[in-house]
């Protein structure tokens, strides 16, 4: 896989730019879907639903609690809710 990190230079935009060969890969695939070719837009929706499963099984929570945070977070609330009633009353 090393192999596909490897940079190769290409031209976009009608500048000429260092990338990675699988950049280069995904680039010359996607433009072959976007031309209609079946077989190139079937291989490119397999290729990123991968990736995107891929990426989502080792995304961590954006915010992982944990049953102790949990508790604490129910605590305050209630201490909250105990706050407006005091207010509410007075």
């Amino acid at each position: 896989m090393e192999a596909a990190r490897d940079r190769v230079s290409a031209t976009i935009g009608g500048r000429t730019r260092s990338i990675s060969k699988i950049q280069a890969t995904a680039m010359q695939l996607a433009t072959k879907a976007a031309g209609g070719d079946q077989a190139a837009i079937g291989k490119f929706r397999d290729w990123v639903d991968e990736f995107e499963t891929r990426a989502s099984a080792v995304k961590p929570s954006q915010f992982p609690l944990t049953a102790a945070d949990i508790e604490v977070i129910h605590a305050v609330y209630e201490r909250m809710k105990e706050c407006d009633r005091e207010q509410s009353a007075e």
